[in-house]
């Protein structure tokens, strides 16, 4: 059965970019929005992104009209009982996933593939409250979902050959470039990204360099992107810490347990560019190293 009609939980900004790129190769999709309050914000969301992009030249209004044709929103979970695949994309809470797994697996048809979008959390651990596990499997999208190529495919304990394969010809199909991985907290990407972060942070409470002086060395010695501060940022403090302590509650193992600074920041409502100060303040033009760490923070 070739997948056609997707299904996504929550309307936050992954689950948006995960339906607008559905709905971008040709898939009907349902969103459905997992926190109380009308449906309208997410599709104006949808709809204000689209209009920047036409705008820029990089797509014309036919294709922006034609995506947005196909995406339905809704505010019913049991929108999503026809589809061919759903994507869970709501908070990173581990019993709150696994009760919308239970509701999910009552609502939807036998064959339909449920997935978590994930970053950090055991897919097993949901695929063990349904009954149908062999179609229960991680497709894990990076931010923001639109641009980022990779999706981590994760097979969780039971999850079939069948799923992994649907999956993954899902995948290329819609324009993403797909890697299989075991369950395993963090999977690929973010077991390997989080310490790195971590390490970074370590060194600035150590006073091996200044946050600027880090990220410059990782841009400019090691050709990334962004620095380890930068990056945290982007992601948000907050979502740094929580997969920080995701990892260290399966591995047990200090490296991977937040930094005193990390926490502290987190704690002050310091969580990066969505709060506009984070490691660095975005309120100055360019951004500036954040003030409140030129001295320790305790």
């Amino acid at each position: 059965m070739a997948i056609s009609k997707v299904g996504i939980i929550g309307t936050g900004t992954m689950g948006l970019g995960v339906a607008q790129v559905c709905a971008s190769a040709g898939h009907d999709v349902i969103a459905v929005k997992a926190t109380p309050g009308p449906v309208d914000k997410a599709k104006d969301t949808v709809v204000k992104g689209l209009a920047k992009i036409v705008e820029r030249g990089k797509m014309d209004a036919a294709t922006r009209d034609a995506i947005i044709s196909r995406m339905t929103f809704s505010s019913e979970e049991n929108a999503v009982a026809d589809c061919d695949l759903v994507i869970e994309s709501i908070i990173e809470d581990l019993e709150t996933k696994k009760a919308l797994f239970r509701r999910l697996d009552q609502v939807c048809r036998a064959d339909t593939l449920l997935t978590t979008n994930t970053s950090t959390l055991s897919v097993t651990a949901m695929m063990a409250v349904c009954k149908k596990r062999d179609r229960v499997a991680g497709l894990h999208f990076f931010n923001p979902a639109p641009v980022m190529k990779l999706v981590e495919i994760i097979h969780g304990f039971e999850t079939s050959d069948e799923t992994l394969e649907k999956l993954n010809v899902f995948c290329k199909d819609i324009n993403k470039d797909p890697v299989i991985v075991q369950d395993t907290t963090g999977f690929i990407v973010n077991r390997l990204l989080v310490p790195y972060m971590l390490n970074a942070i370590r060194m600035l409470e150590r006073g091996t360099g200044t946050i600027e002086d880090i990220d410059h060395a990782m841009k400019s010695g090691a050709a990334h992107p962004m620095g380890p501060f930068e990056l945290a940022d982007y992601i948000g403090l907050d979502v740094v810490e929580a997969m920080s302590m995701n990892i260290y509650m399966d591995v047990r193992h200090e490296h991977h347990a937040p930094p005193h600074t990390l926490t502290r920041l987190v704690q002050l409502g310091y969580l990066g560019r969505k709060t506009g100060q984070g490691f660095y303040d975005y309120s100055a033009k360019p951004p500036v190293q954040n003030p409140q760490l030129l001295r320790p923070v305790i």
